[in-house]
């Protein structure tokens, strides 16, 4: 049989000749794990693998699994949590040895993933592994301000959270479009809301769901800034923007010169404290714009009379008297990097985010350090981009000096833009210092997210995440990663996922006559990337003080960032190009099928101006199909490509590619043209590998 797919990989595995038929569920013992945590976990994971292998005798009593946490472990939801795992299996059944109960859970995803999918008769096979992660913080972050997402997606995120071994859930639960967790000392935050937040019921619920899945959930409450939702509810305690300001909604901060602003704030993360156990809270401390304060006189007033020379000595004095607040709640601070810019103590948890160099930043100034830096889903890169970033590469993730500089000769916005994101030579962390980097955290911020996009949005890219968080550094062959995405991302929505669920219904909004034309077209792109689709924030940037709001039912919503298909096609032709022949009939089968949707497309975008948006896309994929089945012609014909005759198609897959390129650096995307309705064509890079064989065949 072959090899299951496994992700993330284990630090060590051997398999073995031969398999343990499954045909009833394990019967599963316990000792020494906590209950019922290890009893509710076993249940999970039968579940699970009955949904994956439909086993024959459901009802009846299988193979023994037996399973052993050497602690109970006062550590476990907490950064020192008892990790590791020893996972046999052999005829005599599946036998595990856990360091504590978090490694117990942790091998049990192990053994979801060995169990598979399939019809045929279940069977796992023999094998050896021995695991353990290599950081210990492996997070996402998710934004519930921007686009408040239902308590049931929230749930859905942790399950499949367990299964791919991460264990940090960050909300952020206020911005400046809302604040989403019910407070009853100052219920005019909730009162504007419309019903979208979560009642403290509703937290403690879901802080305890998490929990008994090993995923430990860190709130954050963003100040001084992003705070127009707390300032339009209180108004007392805010600082006046500048009036002028186009992207005002973005300059409106708390007044930090106001005895009352602490008083509000001690309340209120008092009262949020109590509400999530972990000892971390985040409290943001992010993009403080220089106008958040220059209209207010009592803050030019306090600066004077402090002698605080800038608005960044302000925001020290700001966060000082904060963490004194979280600190008597019993708390850790947890910020973004900006909250580094002056000394801060050494047990502040920094968050990079801007780029590679500040971690090294935070880590030189001895800070444990939480890295996200290359990690930001809502920017729309492929898996395999993230997954080329090691959180202790002080150069993976970040713009050249000389990106920089060509973006400041384009515009001087463009180039004030750059500054923060540009990454310079450092030095390479030493050992020392790396063990400061407690691991990282990706992140999906939700402007354009809906809670119906989310599951698709963070899935299965945070897969490849958690791969990189977990697996030894050697781990990183991008080859592999894209043969075995598309069979995780199978496993999790069997497991359930809903993005493929939530897909069909936005497919049958966009086209109600003929959704299967809309849904095998969104098989064949990509949603352009960084902020190109966002609409409101061209406007913004236009000078329009109140852009509408976007919907977010449009093809590019829709279009998955690693859709399985496409990167299916892409491992195949990988294969061919190696000099495998067998798979031509699949890559042909699916040509077929995306080449013969081209008319349905057409049809039924007739009347539909979101789909006839995108008809140039559509007879762009046509003409890619075509150019793909010629190479496959030339391939199996032991032929050359003949490059005189295809030169209008392949000047068109330049052309994808160039866009594709165009789009996948900050900044530069956003200076690019839009493609048309906002679309990559997600299988150029595999029709560009088809044609070079065919260029180079005979």
């Amino acid at each position: 049989m072959a090899e299951p797919v496994l992700m993330p990989q284990p630090k060590a595995v051997a398999f073995a000749p031969g398999a343990l038929p499954l045909t009833a569920p394990f019967a599963a013992t316990a000792t020494g794990c906590p209950q019922p945590l290890i009893s509710h976990a076993i249940a999970r994971a039968q579940a699970d693998i009955a949904r994956q292998r439909s086993l024959a005798d459901p009802f009846g009593v299988g193979p023994a699994l037996t399973i052993h946490c050497r602690s109970a472990d006062a550590g476990y939801q907490t950064a020192a949590a008892q990790e590791g795992y020893r996972l046999e299996v052999d005829a005599h059944g599946v036998r595990i040895d856990a360091d504590g109960p978090a490694g117990a859970l942790h091998a049990l995803a192990t053994l979801r993933q060995l169990a598979g999918i399939g019809t045929d008769p279940a069977a796992i096979p023999f094998v050896r592994v021995d695991d353990a992660p290599r950081f210990a913080w492996r997070g996402v972050m998710i934004d519930t301000a921007r686009h408040f997402m239902s308590l049931a997606a929230l749930k859905r995120q942790v399950d499949t959270m367990e299964r791919v071994k991460l264990d940090v859930l960050h909300l952020h639960l206020s911005d400046n479009e809302g604040f989403r967790v019910e407070s009853r000392l100052y219920p005019k935050l909730q009162a504007a809301q419309h019903g979208e937040f979560y009642t403290q019921a509703e937290i403690r619920d879901l802080v305890a769901y998490a929990a008994d899945r090993g995923v430990r959930i860190v709130p954050e409450f963003d100040v001084p800034a992003h705070t127009a939702a707390i300032a339009s509810a209180y108004p007392e305690i805010a600082a006046a923007g500048d009036p002028a300001d186009a992207m005002g909604a973005f300059d409106r901060a708390l007044n930090p010169a106001s005895d009352a602003t602490y008083r509000f704030l001690d309340g209120l993360l008092g009262e949020m404290a109590g509400l999530f156990p972990d000892r971390n809270f985040h409290i943001g401390g992010d993009e403080v714009n220089d106008a958040a304060w220059s209209h207010e006189p009592t803050v030019a007033a306090f600066m004077t009379a402090h002698n605080l020379k800038s608005r960044v000595e302000m925001e020290a004095y700001f966060h000082t008297r904060i963490r004194a607040m979280l600190a008597h709640h019993g708390k850790t601070t947890v910020g973004w990097d900006e909250i580094a810019a002056t000394p801060i103590p050494k047990d502040v948890i920094v968050q990079a985010w801007r780029n590679s160099n500040a971690v090294g930043l935070a880590v030189t100034g001895g800070h444990p350090t939480i890295v996200s830096s290359g990690y930001y889903l809502d920017q729309l890169m492929p898996a395999a981009s993230h997954y080329a970033v090691d959180p202790v590469d002080l150069q993976a993730d970040g713009i050249t000096p000389d990106e920089a500089a060509q973006l400041q000769k384009i515009s001087p916005l463009a180039g004030g833009a750059a500054k923060p994101l540009e990454i310079k030579p450092m030095p390479p962390l030493s050992p020392e210092q790396e063990k400061l980097v407690l691991g990282g955290e990706m992140a999906m911020w939700a402007e354009l997210v809906t809670d119906e996009m989310l599951d698709a949005r963070v899935w299965p890219r945070a897969a490849a995440i958690a791969e990189r968080l977990w697996s030894p550094r050697e781990v990183r062959d991008p080859d592999s990663l894209v043969r075995r995405l598309p069979l995780i991302e199978d496993e999790l929505n069997l497991d359930g996922l809903q993005s493929d669920a939530n897909r069909a219904r936005m497919a049958a909004r966009l086209s109600p006559d003929a959704p299967g034309a809309v849904t095998i077209f969104l098989q064949t792109v990509a949603p352009s990337r960084y902020a190109t689709h966002n609409q409101g924030l061209r406007a913004m940037l236009a000078g329009v003080r109140h852009p509408p709001p976007q919907r977010l039912t449009a093809l590019a919503d829709a279009a998955p960032v690693d859709g399985a298909e496409a990167l299916r096609f892409e491992s195949l032709a990988k294969h061919l190009a190696a000099g495998d022949r067998s798979v031509i009939p699949a890559l042909r089968s699916q040509l077929m099928i995306w080449s013969g949707n081209t008319p349905r497309f057409i049809e039924a975008a007739h009347g539909h101006p979101d789909l006839e948006a995108a008809l140039p896309v559509n007879a762009e994929v046509a003409t890619l199909t075509r150019l793909g089945l010629n190479a496959l012609f030339a391939i199996e014909a032991n032929d050359t490509l003949d490059h005189p005759s295809i030169q209008p198609q392949t000047a068109l897959l330049a052309r994808a590619l160039a866009d594709r390129a165009a789009s996948s650096r900050p900044i530069f995307a956003f200076l690019a043209k839009p493609p048309p309705a906002d679309l990559l064509i997600a299988i150029a890079p595999a029709i560009d590998i088809l044609v070079k064989a065919g260029q180079a065949s005979r």
